[in-house]
């Protein structure tokens, strides 16, 4: 690639790719309902291109992906999760509204649509018919297959619509790419695959899918599967001979079976459009044309947007409220303001009491309005039960026959009727909402959406707002707290102690039984579980106490041979033994990154030493090397010594070779963590034990960030 193209490359805007509106109202109304699935999600993603390639890009980026390849949607989504995917719709559809990406723009849009996810259905049944191990990994290749027709359209759409209007056929509109931006659209979206992690014959696979047919015959499963679906994707009501053709050459397919599965993904994809709302009608220029309904779902975009920033702008001002009154009047400005509700009352939840409570805000002093939380008592309470919200109006009672508590708040709320809005969390019920309203909710199911959507978000907030507000009104003294903490964990460790020995006694007493020695192993790593949980708790509270810039090195040694004495050390038979230069002065590096390092080497230790033995930490100040100065920190073990094979690759991330909940990352991390404190580590081992060393720079070193070396 010459250098006039990586620079095209570099300058594209890629990170805002237009979807449909009609493809996003759909993913907005999905996401803001409360009963949507994973493979909800999975399915109406899948059904756009520009929305699966930001989802897949993110997958494969550095803060989601592990080291491994991610080439299929499912297996992008569940690395992200729902809660991320639901960021991802909604930020689109925010930047979709504010990008002017105009009206004229939706006939384009239409035709790519249809295009992608027509190429996609039938690479995905190609790839089962013809045998390739990954159909999923197919369907979605064909999706992406013309992404870079709509980054070239995004970033150049007065060159690019020409273009279109000019050539209709794609292979000559290549031509005409490569002479107007020296690179086509393949070219792109090749790249596009590249930078997003996807397995490189996909990248072949869409770079090559415009090449000539006497070339694809050899090529990858994958490049010919999407190669002979670009060709039956496109727009063209009697598919040509040559298609027919290519089909034979590369899978040896005959014509009516080829015709039959086009045929049935036509079908398919008219259906899944009519779903949502789109005209394919065809303009006389080849492209579906834009009509009442597609300035419907503009304004309909427009709307959820509008809501979404309106909801935005209200969770942030309920976060600075300081008391439950500040707060039940946030909720009912942003009622007003997002829905219309011009009237409300807040029921709050009284845990101990098992009560809701309303009191009037105009008249504080008078006694509250409180019932328990009995599906008979009311209305209210019975949409706090169920945690679903309920209209007076869809119900079969005349008003009348309500409770008399439900009457008075229906005058409250000033209307013919009330909607109860429960606020909660999968722990707890926060509050109920009690909305005056003249529609039920039956009337408008997408309104009940939007509410449950209000509601989820609306309770993050309550709950981090509320938990602020009850720290600020009992706040303890933290060094009271920190040290009951210490003696609950030190109390909680003598009966683990114990019980763990006599589970070992117990074990050799049976050692006859190998039934019940696998059951007294799981109870013995459940124990030690428990003792690792309460260390951690712990390290918690020290690590709250010395908050000073730097690290005491030999205070943190000292602190976790304190923690493991009765614990790790004990149960394992491990006698350590300290020598600490008490010269060491106060360390630059992070103190929790040479706490976890510290950690690691001694944990390594101790599961080396499976028979017991003696566990030496030392420390030494001023110690030159290559005419600079360092801290040194020796952990050394009397274990069985380390593998040679394992020592050549110590610090690279494997598989544990220790079983159970290890990851194999520990030394990794370790070794990690020391460069990033400008520092070395290395290891020595034989039969006789390891011994690791780490040289850090001394704080005399003061500003001088470069690697010691050794």
């Amino acid at each position: 690639m010459s250098s006039s193209q990586t620079d095209i490359l570099a300058d594209l805007q890629v990170h805002r790719l237009p979807s449909l509106p009609h493809v996003l109202v759909d993913m907005l109304h999905a996401c803001q309902g409360n009963k949507i699935s994973f493979q909800d999600l999975a399915a109406i993603i899948s059904r756009d291109a520009a929305i699966a390639a930001r989802v897949v890009s993110l997958a494969n980026s550095t803060f989601f992906s592990r080291g491994t390849k991610i080439n299929s949607l499912e297996r992008a989504l569940l690395v992200l999760g729902t809660d991320t995917i639901k960021t991802i719709v909604i930020t689109a559809s925010v930047q979709q509204f504010f990008s002017g990406f105009n009206s004229s723009h939706t006939g384009h849009l239409k035709a790519f649509w249809k295009r992608s996810l027509t190429c996609a259905l039938i690479s995905k049944s190609l790839a089962i018919l013809t045998s390739y191990p990954n159909p999923e990994e197919a369907y979605l290749t064909g999706l992406l297959h013309n992404i870079g027709e709509l980054v070239l359209e995004t970033n150049y759409p007065s060159k690019f619509d020409t273009l279109m209007q000019q050539y209709p056929s794609e292979v000559e509109r290549c031509f005409e790419e490569q002479k107007l931006f020296t690179l086509t659209h393949a070219d792109v979206g090749a790249w596009l695959a590249k930078e997003w992690g996807l397995h490189e014959f996909m990248a072949d696979a869409i770079e090559f899918h415009h090449a000539p047919d006497s070339t694809i015959q050899d090529a990858h499963h994958l490049v010919k599967l999407v190669y002979l679906s670009s060709l039956l994707s496109e727009p063209d009501p009697l598919l040509p001979a040559r298609h027919y053709d290519v089909a034979d050459q590369l899978f040896e397919l005959n014509a009516s079976l080829v015709s039959e599965i086009v045929g049935k993904i036509e079908t398919e994809v008219v259906g899944i459009a009519r779903s949502l709302g789109i005209k394919l009608d065809v303009d006389m220029d080849g492209t579906p044309g834009e009509d009442n309904a597609d300035k419907q779902k503009q304004i309909e975009l427009a709307k959820q947007v509008r809501n979404v920033g309106l909801l935005q702008t209200a969770a942030s001002e309920l976060n600075r409220a300081s008391s439950k009154q500040e707060l039940g009047r946030g909720f009912q400005s942003t009622l007003e303001l997002l829905f219309g509700y011009m009237h409300s009352a807040v029921f709050w939840y009284e845990e101990d009491n098992e009560e809701l409570s309303f009191i009037t805000p105009e008249r504080p002093e008078n006694a509250p309005l409180k019932f328990k939380l009995d599906p008979e008592r009311s209305l209210v309470a019975k949409a706090a039960i169920r945690r679903e919200n309920l209209s007076s109006l869809d119900d079969t009672r005349s008003l009348d026959q309500f409770p008399v508590v439900d009457q008075q708040i229906i005058r409250l709320v000033k209307a013919p009727g009330m909607l109860c809005i429960p606020i909660f969390s999968d722990a707890k019920v926060f509050c109920v909402l009690a909305v005056g309203t003249e529609h039920g909710l039956k009337e408008n199911p997408s309104q009940d959406n939007l509410l449950n959507y209000f509601a989820r978000e609306i309770a993050l907030t309550c709950e981090k707002t509320l938990n602020q507000i009850s720290y600020n009104e009992n706040s303890l003294n933290i060094n009271d707290l920190t040290q009951r903490v210490a003696e609950l964990v030190h109390e909680a460790n003598n009966p683990l102690n114990i019980i763990n020995n006599y589970l070992a006694s117990l074990a050799g007493k049976l050692d006859n039984e190998p039934g019940l020695q696998e059951e007294l192993q799981v109870l013995k790593e459940e124990v030690e579980r428990t003792g690792h949980i309460l260390l951690r708790l712990k390290d918690l509270q020290h690590s709250s106490i010395d908050q000073e810039p730097g690290v005491e090195i030999n205070h943190e040694i000292n602190s976790l041979v304190t923690l493991y004495k009765s614990s790790l050390f004990l149960t394992n038979g491990i006698q350590c033994v300290l020598k600490l230069d008490s010269s060491l002065t106060r360390n630059r590096a992070n103190r929790n990154s040479i706490r976890q390092i510290l950690t690691n080497l001694i944990k390594n230790a101790v599961e080396a030493m499976t028979d017991g033995g003696t566990l030496t930490i030392s420390t030494a100040d001023s110690v030159n090397v290559n005419g600079k100065d360092f801290v040194e920190i020796i952990i050394q073990d009397t274990g069985p010594g380390i593998p040679r094979d394992i020592l050549l690759t110590l610090f690279s991330p494997v598989q544990s070779t220790k079983g159970g909940a290890h990851s194999g990352l520990g030394l990794s991390i370790t070794k990690n963590l020391v460069t990033e404190a400008q520092g070395t580590i290395s290891c020595r081992s034989n039969e006789y034990g390891t011994s690791f060393q780490i040289l850090l720079p001394s704080t005399s070193q003061g500003s001088d960030r470069s690697k010691p070396e050794i």
